[in-house]
């Protein structure tokens, strides 16, 4: 992204940033982009909404200002993309996840000229911001739309999709990732893993999809104890910076646990030895790096491990996907 604008444009445009983020996650709390599937005026839409009508048209003309937001006379409405991703109830939406992302402290940077002068200075604030189990509903927003798309469309690519029966959302969070590839096919069952103190999440949301007759939710260590045997896939998101660290032994753990033919779908980092890129993954983890906590996975790390623990076939490729440029690793029993 950054490589194809010059240094001259980003620097013109690094004071306008923290705006320009605000108004796009204001405009989606606000759910303002539900409201501009039909050409509407700023008055109508403060009637409608019950909002101040001055500062309604303000947030539109900023919207338009940015390209999120298509103008015609006095009436605003979406442009094409805008309906795609960032319409509620939508496949593409991109809401939730944008929400939950961005207020990940270790986006903020905070501190960073002192930790570059003095060295790592960890704080407990960003320590914290590693405990999922506090977001509860935010990262069942965060899972929601355009990230289940992507999912379904990566098994869907992948030829063993027709013979996929069992699967294991390992790590899963909310579930609603697991949940989705599940409800892509009708004779699909599959098991959500998480710790413990992600139990009541992933219950509450197996309640609350109607799935308790096709989804067992399971609370423990995946790194330590039993996970089960007889799946077809395993997928494991955005778990491999914690997983990694079993070596060789937790691959030889995932195959066991996989029927012949089976498929673990690996989605992480892959960051260049060198940290030259990808640029989103090396500014996501900058935060931890400087705090003396080495973070992020490695290009090619997953593939090596995998193999020394026992998977013969693995394949990966590079996408970005609406959480960052990620490696995927598919490993073949």
């Amino acid at each position: 992204m950054f490589h194809n604008t010059s240094i001259y444009e980003q620097l013109t445009a690094l004071p306008y940033l923290p705006a320009y983020k605000r108004l796009l996650e204001g405009a989606i709390e606000l759910d303002v982009f539900s409201q501009l599937e039909q050409p509407v005026s700023a008055a109508d839409l403060a009637r409608r909404m019950g909002w101040n009508e001055a500062n309604t048209r303000y947030l539109l003309q900023g919207l338009h200002s940015i390209g999120f937001a298509a103008k015609k006379d006095d009436l605003f409405r979406n442009t094409s993309e805008t309906s795609e991703y960032l319409v509620k109830g939508k496949p593409g939406y991109m809401g939730g996840v944008l929400l939950f992302f961005g207020a990940n402290q270790g986006m903020a940077l905070e501190g960073l000229a002192e930790q570059v002068k003095n060295g790592p200075q960890p704080t407990q604030q960003a320590e914290q911001s590693l405990d999922f189990a506090a977001y509860g509903a935010m990262m069942r927003e965060a899972q929601s739309g355009i990230r289940q798309q992507e999912l379904v469309s990566l098994v869907r690519s992948l030829p063993e999709n027709g013979e996929i029966r069992r699967i294991l959302d390992l790590g899963c969070g909310a579930g609603l990732l697991g949940i989705a590839v599940v409800n892509d096919a009708a004779a699909r069952s599959g098991v959500l893993f998480d710790q413990p103190p992600m139990q009541a999440l992933m219950e509450e949301t197996v309640s609350m999809q109607a799935m308790q007759d096709r989804i067992t939710v399971v609370a423990g260590d995946f790194l330590r104890d039993d996970i089960g045997a007889g799946y077809d896939l395993i997928l494991c998101s955005s778990i491999m910076l914690f997983a990694i660290m079993g070596g060789p032994a937790f691959f030889e753990k995932l195959h066991s646990a996989l029927n012949p033919g089976g498929v673990v779908l690996c989605l992480n980092e892959g960051i260049e030895p060198d940290r030259s890129g990808p640029w989103d993954m090396v500014l996501g983890y900058l935060t931890y790096n400087l705090q003396g906590m080495p973070m992020g996975v490695l290009k090619g790390q997953v593939a090596e491990t995998a193999k020394a623990g026992g998977f013969a076939h693995v394949e990966t490729r590079t996408r970005l996907l609406s959480t960052g440029t990620h490696e995927i690793t598919v490993l073949r029993k």
